[in-house]
């Protein structure tokens, strides 16, 4: 991944750029899952909940385009309701 400010705050922290990213995850309130079979990363996932961001540090990271969004190709088809992109999206989120 590359992203300066991630990557400052991992420094800043001693974490990982895994770690500043799930904890961010976490800090917002969203449920996620991680998996691995890596006792490593097991332990460094474990690791999130005994550390907090700064305000500062979750702004930073609030300021990074995010990109959200599901093209649905799978739903545009010749036979089907919608058969183009512009068909099947309205342009809101």
């Amino acid at each position: 991944m590359e992203c300066e400010v991630l990557k400052q705050i991992a420094d800043a922290k001693g974490k990982s750029l895994a770690q500043v990213c799930l904890r961010w995850v976490y800090e917002q309130g969203v449920s996620f899952v991680v998996k691995s079979f890596n006792k490593e990363r097991i332990k460094e996932n474990v690791e999130i909940f005994d550390w907090e961001m700064s305000p500062e540090e979750v702004e930073k990271i609030d300021q990074i385009p995010q990109k959200r969004g599901y093209p649905a190709f799978e739903f545009i088809a010749g036979q089907g309701p919608y058969k183009s992109t512009d068909e099947f999206w309205d342009g809101e989120i």
